[in-house]
């Protein structure tokens, strides 16, 4: 069987070597253990921006911006002063819930790490955001499963797709009209 990231290297050549991570200090720094997939996306691609849209973060801010720790820095409550001003957050959000971005678009959409309470690293799904934070998708994927599915063409996300400079070989589907199909 393949794995998702064995599935992403072949639409998308990792780069020859990456700046090793020192995974302990990052995790310490942000307060919480990551995903076993997203620490061998990163060994594997390093801060990489993705179909010319999507930009993985590292746990350090590498030429193209601030890194996965810094962009968390006071993240989630912002997004919670802007859903208690909007009056409306995402359901998936319980009680002791929080997200944890790992990507950002070129048009400040987010991709994040659904991070509920008493979930293990592996079983965080991904939500995306739009830049405004008031339309969201969740995915029960891992980041790297979500990457080759977005990249791979399986994944039609109304918020990214439409965005997206396909790899060789793989086909985008096109932007659909509103057709209320987020994942809410």
């Amino acid at each position: 069987m393949t794995t998702p990231l064995e599935r992403l290297t072949r639409l998308v050549p990792p780069p020859g070597r990456t700046a090793p991570t020192d995974w302990a200090d990052a995790e310490r720094r942000l307060g919480s253990a990551l995903p076993a997939d997203y620490r061998e996306l990163v060994d594997t691609y390093g801060p990489r921006e993705f179909a010319g849209h999507v930009r993985l973060r590292a746990p350090e801010g590498a030429g193209s911006g601030p890194g996965l720790i810094a962009l968390n820095s006071g993240y989630f409550d912002e997004l919670e002063d802007v859903w208690e001003m909007n009056g409306e957050a995402p359901e998936e959000i319980e009680e002791g819930a929080t997200l944890v971005v790992w990507a950002r678009t070129q048009d400040a959409d987010t991709l994040n790490w659904l991070v509920r309470p008493g979930a293990e690293p592996e079983e965080w799904p991904v939500m995306v955001l739009n830049g405004d934070a008031n339309e969201w998708e969740t995915y029960p994927l891992s980041a790297t499963a979500f990457l080759a599915g977005l990249l791979g063409g399986e994944i039609d996300s109304p918020i990214l797709s439409c965005e997206l400079t396909p790899p060789a070989g793989a086909a985008v589907p096109p932007r659909r009209p509103d057709t209320g199909g987020l994942l809410r």
